[in-house]
């Protein structure tokens, strides 16, 4: 027998479901399948959710909550692809609910292309702006989802960021994850990748 000092664990996964990862959707749904049953069949709460931005509003698709029974987990499989992606406040809306679960050890898992981005098309109310500017994507894309990023972890949840987009943006995931981020072209190996971060977490 191996006594567990660390406590529970729950785990939050993030999926970036803008139009940029449409050739990649069916991948991605297969292998959150695959990483999700696991975790459940682990005894360990999971929740999925995608996220995508349209016009003023980032939303957030629940697939699976904490506590849903194991067929639910098969909503994962209307994961699809539309809009743009405001990174750092799906985080941020994400880690609100994820503060207040009685777990010790909490984990959040983000996969995206590493590019936060959100162009407003213009409507009768145009003239929103971030910090200054119309657009949410380079610089200040970045610096928003690094700064929510940062917050998550001073607050105790442990962050991963899973890189799916081209080589040239892995400067941005770097800014965005710092150390904690793996990159990968092959999708179809998602699963197994979060399955082993999983292990080196729990056993380390």
């Amino acid at each position: 027998m191996e006594n567990n000092d660390k406590g529970k664990y729950v785990v939050d996964l993030m999926i970036d479901s803008s139009h940029s990862q449409f050739l990649k959707q069916a991948t991605v749904a297969i292998q959150a399948y695959i990483i999700v049953r696991a975790i459940v069949d682990a005894g360990i709460p999971c929740r999925v959710n995608g996220f995508y931005s349209f016009f003023d509003y980032t939303i957030l698709k629940r697939y699976r909550n904490y506590d849903d029974d194991l067929k639910q987990t098969e909503n994962i499989f209307e994961y699809s692809c539309e809009g743009c992606n405001r990174d750092g406040l799906a985080i941020k809306s994400v880690c609100d609910a994820l503060y207040t679960r009685a777990e010790e050890n909490k984990i959040l898992i983000v996969l995206s292309d590493g590019k936060p981005n959100d162009i407003h098309l213009p409507t009768r109310n145009s003239g929103k702006e971030f910090r200054g500017a119309v657009s949410y994507s380079g610089g200040i894309g970045i610096d928003d989802t690094a700064k929510e990023v940062r917050i998550a972890r001073q607050r105790g949840i442990m962050v991963l960021g899973i890189f799916t987009g081209d080589e040239k943006d892995l400067k941005a995931e770097k800014l965005i994850y710092g150390k904690d981020f793996i990159f990968t072209r092959e999708m179809n190996r998602f699963g197994d990748i979060i399955a082993a971060y999983l292990k080196r977490i729990i056993t380390s």
